[in-house]
């Protein structure tokens, strides 16, 4: 019989700002290391040998069904991969993750004050609705985003999702029912992640072809960056400073607004605004098998993947470990997902490719979550925790570079990324209560379907990227 361990109300809460002070010095060490790499190799640099081949396959196979070609458009252009306007966008999509989409994944510690003293009232579940319509939004409105950054530069969708995100967070911090809060908090917030969300990661692609997964790998890393530095901020305001809730979110949407209008001013667009672009290309997106098996893979990798993250905590604890190690073990999942995020990308770019990896590293996710099945005591959990944060990190970073591959020129990179991610939205959303319906016992420590469930959702993915592989092209390394 498995026993719980006992939760005080608050033991929780402190329990992240001790964990995550250590974490974010860890972390900004690591981001303050690999900015300063990236910028001391922003020279000239040589095609990988994956990368010449990959080339050479495009510019030479124009087979009849297309799966080449459009490849060959975008392999075709001059990447500057470095310079003072790549950087200075790569460190602005950072800023904006470390703003917004980190903000997102420290929400638990809000979510913990809540249940505790503002909202208490409420349930949990409801309670967790307001994070689950943050997540939705980070996809949904990705297809919007895309294209208004398409057509007129990212600098648009930044400044609009600054103002959601800002007034939703200002809004919070008068609320004092639980349905201001779901608007304030969950749709509006929501709304303005989602607009910054898409921009801020697909613009790289059209800076950098020989570093993309570098890159994007060091863009992303800003929301496990961000997921350490705001909890910490709001348990030293809330806890030990004694501030009020208004107070502590006024002074976060401050801090944000300034992070975003650096990270506004710092992106560049790489091509001049185009106003010939009318429409969402739906139709062309869905032209070709490629892009339809990768679009079918990760709405099948959105449905598993992000189980673990929101049950980590409460899985742990079932297993006997205090509040204090079961959100440690969550800063672990973290802190792997940070280098997960790195290492990947930079791996693609050594010479192995992005399908290769993203393939690869989906079924190795798989088998470490059906793992999770045999992860029975505290030391066990640990050591899954980290193997799973690494390779979901990973995936996580990787698959915005193969969708701009995929994409027929890189000026229409943000509308590809837009339509993959706006369609993934309705798998994330569903996430949350499949994964509770699969819950087994009463009690809730019936885990068993839903780490079936979350394994056979990656593996099925891998499937699926595979496929997709092997439509793009049957050279050995892309």
């Amino acid at each position: 019989m498995v026993q719980r361990s006992p939760t005080g109300k608050l033991e929780a809460i402190v329990a992240i700002s001790t964990v995550r002070r250590l974490g974010s010095s860890a972390s900004f060490i690591i981001s303050v290391l690999y900015w300063t790499q990236a910028f001391l190799l922003s020279g000239e640099v040589e095609l990988s040998f994956a990368e010449s081949q990959h080339i050479e396959l495009a510019r030479n196979g124009n087979e009849a069904n297309g799966s080449r070609t459009d490849l060959a458009i975008q392999n075709d252009a001059d990447f500057p991969d470095g310079g003072v306007n790549a950087w200075r966008t790569a460190l602005g999509g950072f800023l904006a993750f470390v703003a917004s989409i980190g903000f997102m994944s420290g929400g638990s510690v809000f979510q913990s004050y809540y249940i505790t003293t503002t909202l208490s009232s409420s349930s949990a579940s409801d309670i967790a609705w307001i994070g689950s319509v943050q997540l939705w939004g980070c996809f949904f409105f990705g297809i919007w985003a895309g294209r208004l950054s398409d057509k007129y530069g990212p600098a648009l969708p930044l400044g609009l999702g600054t103002v959601f995100m800002v007034f939703g967070i200002m809004m919070a911090s008068i609320s004092k029912q639980y349905y201001q809060f779901l608007l304030s908090q969950g749709f509006c917030v929501a709304l303005g992640m989602g607009w910054i969300f898409t921009p801020a990661l697909a613009v790289q692609s059209q800076w950098f072809l020989r570093r993309r997964g570098f890159v994007v790998g060091a863009v992303m890393s800003g929301q496990n960056v961000g997921g350490i530095i705001w909890p910490v901020l709001t348990n030293k305001l809330l806890i030990d400073n004694g501030m009020s809730l208004g107070w502590t979110l006024r002074i976060i949407g401050f801090i944000q607004l300034g992070l975003m209008t650096a990270a506004t001013l710092l992106v560049k667009p790489r091509f001049p605004r185009t106003s010939n672009i009318d429409g969402f290309p739906i139709r062309q997106y869905f032209t070709h098998k490629r892009t339809i098996a990768f679009t079918i893979a990760l709405v099948i990798m959105d449905l598993g993947i992000y189980i673990p993250w929101f049950y980590i905590t409460p899985f742990t604890m079932t297993y006997g470990a205090s509040a204090s190690l079961a959100f440690y073990n969550a800063a672990i999942l973290n802190g792997g997902a940070f280098v997960g995020c790195h290492a990947l990308g930079i791996v693609a770019d050594s010479g192995l490719g992005f399908f290769n990896c993203l393939t690869v590293t989906t079924f190795a996710s798989g088998v470490v979550a059906f793992a999770w099945i045999g992860a029975r005591n505290v030391g066990g959990i640990i050591v899954w925790t980290v193997a799973y944060g690494i390779l979901s990190g990973a995936l996580q970073a990787i698959f915005s570079p193969c969708l701009s591959l995929l994409a027929p020129t890189p000026e229409v990179t943000g509308s590809w990324n837009g339509i993959a991610i706006t369609i993934g939205s309705f798998a994330v959303l569903g996430t949350g209560p499949i994964a509770g319906k699969l819950l087994g016992d009463e009690d809730g420590t019936g885990y068993v379907l839903m780490q079936v469930f979350t394994g056979i959702c990656l593996v099925l993915a891998g499937v699926f990227y595979l496929a997709t592989r092997v439509l793009v092209s049957r050279d050995r390394w892309i």
